[in-house]
């Protein structure tokens, strides 16, 4: 534990002093690193998390973004429940563990992106196509619902 004191000697300066508490042999107390941030859709109230990879649009295109929507709707579900991040839109990909952090996912379904989620006991995991690729295939669109509605309820 560090402790910073402040004094006045002889009324006319101040002066730091810093002490340390703890065990003989302890480590110095390491700055935590930042937690990372990220720009999404919704508000993650339910932690489950949804990857896009669309350059062209902020998150999906307008009718993708709309048959999104439609089908939380359908699972009775709200655009607040989910988290919807676009990683076409990042600076740099995040690690797992940077995603992980920040959303605390109980459930990722990845849209048609290149990232790789490592299985993991915790989180459930959905790799399935892009949602502009399913409203042109109906054989897609029926098996993404067939899975997520069972995933999410």
């Amino acid at each position: 534990m560090t402790e910073t004191v402040f004094s006045v000697e002889d009324g006319s300066a101040d002066t730091l002093v810093e002490t340390r508490t703890g065990s003989k042999g302890s480590e110095p107390h390491k700055p935590e690193q930042a937690a990372p941030s990220f720009v999404f859709f919704g508000q993650n109230k339910r932690n489950y998390l949804f990857l896009s990879d669309e350059k062209q649009h902020e998150w999906m295109s307008e009718v993708a973004m709309d048959a999104f929507v439609k089908t939380l709707a359908a699972l009775k579900l709200a655009a607040d429940d989910v988290a919807l991040l676009n990683l076409a839109k990042l600076a740099e990909p995040p690690s797992i563990g940077q995603l992980a952090l920040f959303f605390k996912p109980k459930v990722v379904v990845n849209l048609g992106t290149k990232f790789v989620w490592p299985e993991q006991h915790d989180v459930k995991l959905f790799h399935t196509y892009a949602f502009g690729d399913m409203l042109a295939d109906a054989e897609k669109k029926r098996a993404f619902w067939t899975t997520i509605k069972h995933l999410l309820i």
